[in-house]
């Protein structure tokens, strides 16, 4: 039951992540929690897998169907998303020894939807906050690693923060920024899944589950990035919306649980 369960979510949470720039880890996370089958750290685990193998499946769909990146805004963001994912999993696994699972549930749910209503209240009025248009790379590379180092630790790969860096920082819009998102996620994930690697007897998880949860995010990031080339401007910013809003209902489900 579990399998089938985690693969369907994970597929229907990719394919949104995909479609609307979220990345799909702030589904999983959530979601997972909810279910309450594993730990905070394994929950981590197979958000980062699914989000990763997404992301692989949907940037060569982006480049496939001609999507240009400016190659120095891409760069500062990514190699800031690298920086700060490293800072993030070191902090996620020194928290994880000290703190009971329960209390990380909850820290990441607090933090969590703290994040998504701050997200949904941006995006909600985006139309009227003026974009700063920013380009300096520096600065960019700053906002990759914060972006990175938080979406790290609270294990949703960070396609809400950074659609507030993309759209209300830089000027794209919510179907345009997509693309970045999906990047910027992607070499966020890179320093957790070399550790996966490396190390991956100190991670306890269901080896079983990991190919089935690598399939579902591919196929999801397919069918996602399909649904993103053929919905509106429109259509993607009101599925994010009603995606915000059933994640907030998730995460304060999973405070109350958890206080």
């Amino acid at each position: 039951m579990q399998v089938v369960l985690y693969t369907l979510i994970v597929f229907l949470a990719t394919a949104l992540g995909a479609t609307t720039g979220a990345g799909g880890g702030a589904i999983i996370k959530p979601v997972f929690d909810l279910i309450g089958i594993d730990t905070a750290s394994t929950i981590g685990v197979y958000s980062t897998i699914a989000v990763f193998a997404m992301c692989m499946s949907s940037i060569y769909k982006h480049a496939k169907n001609g999507v240009q990146f400016e190659c120095g805004i891409l760069l500062s963001l990514s190699l800031g998303s690298v920086f700060g994912g490293i800072f993030g999993e070191l902090v996620f696994r020194q928290v994880t020894q000290i703190i009971p699972n329960s209390r990380v549930t909850l820290i990441q749910s607090i933090l969590l939807l703290f994040v998504i209503l701050a997200v949904t209240i941006f995006t909600q009025f985006s139309d009227r906050i003026p974009s700063l248009g920013l380009r300096n790379t520096p600065l960019l590379f700053i906002f990759g690693c914060l972006v990175g180092a938080i979406s790290v630790f609270l294990g949703i790969g960070g396609g809400p923060l950074n659609i507030i860096v993309l759209v209300g920082l830089m000027g794209y819009t919510p179907k345009g920024s997509a693309a970045y998102s999906i990047a910027m996620i992607f070499f966020a994930q890179i320093p957790k899944i070399f550790n996966l690697v490396v190390n991956h007897t100190s991670y306890q998880f269901n080896t079983c589950l990991v190919p089935l949860i690598i399939l579902a995010a591919i196929i999801g990031g397919n069918v996602g990035t399909l649904i993103n080339h053929h919905f509106s401007e429109r259509q993607v910013k009101a599925m994010y919306l009603i995606m915000m809003v059933f994640l907030l209902t998730t995460c304060a489900t999973n405070i109350y649980r958890n206080w």
